[in-house]
């Protein structure tokens, strides 16, 4: 699979995620990653700060590359470079997302193919709101989550998984 494929794929499968889900694409052993979190209308996207990254992925929040690429630096309070997508999203919004994060995984992660990444991801169960009662049959009909979520469409692995 080329960067090129990746990058749809991964365009592909950030219009599927809903409320609660949450994704980490890493290369094993390599020190970046990107990851998502779906919640309250808004995407999150974030990938690997300097203090989660060490050698050849080790960056600071002055990294020109990831700067250009359109990520917000890593700040005290948010220690990874973020760049959130309020939903719902134009196809061209969910582009340029994953155009964003193909760059941090080749050129500042430095991670040579996208045969080189496995993925994580699950969605949340579904929560009772705080301060709210209600009667057990309602709470019996919350969404228990998923835990592991399959996103073939990714074509990576799941963690854990040899193909």
């Amino acid at each position: 699979m080329t960067w090129d494929d990746f990058r749809e794929r991964l365009r592909a499968t950030l219009r599927e995620l809903t409320d609660r889900c949450v994704l980490v694409v890493a290369a094993p052993g390599r020190g970046g990653y990107v990851q998502f979190a779906v919640a309250d209308a808004e995407l999150t996207a974030e990938a690997a700060g300097p203090e989660f990254t060490a050698g050849p992925a080790a960056h600071g929040a002055d990294d020109p590359t990831m700067l250009a690429a359109g990520w917000t630096a890593p700040t005290g309070a948010v220690p990874n470079w973020s760049a959130p997508l309020v939903l719902p999203a134009l196809t061209a919004e969910y582009a340029a997302l994953a155009d964003r994060c193909v760059t941090a995984l080749r050129e500042v992660y430095r991670i040579a193919a996208p045969e080189a990444l496995s993925y994580r991801a699950w969605r949340e169960p579904e929560a009772q709101p705080s301060g709210v009662t209600w009667p057990a049959e309602r709470i019996d009909r919350l969404d228990p989550g998923e835990n592991p979520l399959p996103l073939p469409r990714l074509g990576i692995p799941a963690a854990g998984q040899v193909d």
